[in-house]
């Protein structure tokens, strides 16, 4: 039997790594985003061939409303401890799959670091899904 204090341990725990977690995907995915739109990022035009996008605009602002922003706000929301938390992470975590499903499936393309993401989310959806409320709050 696991005691409130071990709970609340365990719990500051799971926060803590979604706080990180979330936070360098969100950073991640806005570098990203604010790299396609200025030109920085290096992303070869020829890629968009095939693609329903004539400029990396539509992708960029996809990545900024997709996966940065709800992973930033998860993480935000973690730290201060919103009720919301959980299953907020949970759909930022939703989110970034979908995303390299999308970025696959349109770009057909593989990159080395979506499998790297994708673990990254995967363990963000399992911490976020054993997260429990303590006195009330998430």
């Amino acid at each position: 039997m696991t005691t409130l204090l071990e709970a609340r341990r365990v719990d500051t725990s799971t926060r803590a790594a979604l706080v990180v977690l979330e936070g360098l995907l969100g950073l991640s995915a806005l570098y990203g985003a604010f790299g396609l739109l200025t030109g920085t990022l290096g992303m070869s035009d020829a890629w968009l061939l095939g693609t329903p996008f004539a400029t990396w605009t539509v992708p960029a602002v996809a990545l900024l409303l997709v996966v940065a922003t709800p992973m930033l706000a998860a993480a935000v929301l973690e730290l201060r401890r919103h009720r919301l938390a959980p299953a907020v992470s949970v759909l930022a975590g939703v989110g970034q799959v979908g995303w390299i499903a999308v970025q696959l499936l349109v770009f057909q393309r593989y990159f080395v670091l979506q499998p790297v993401v994708l673990i990254v989310a995967a363990v963000i959806l399992l911490l976020a899904g054993l997260r429990r409320p303590v006195d009330g709050r998430a």
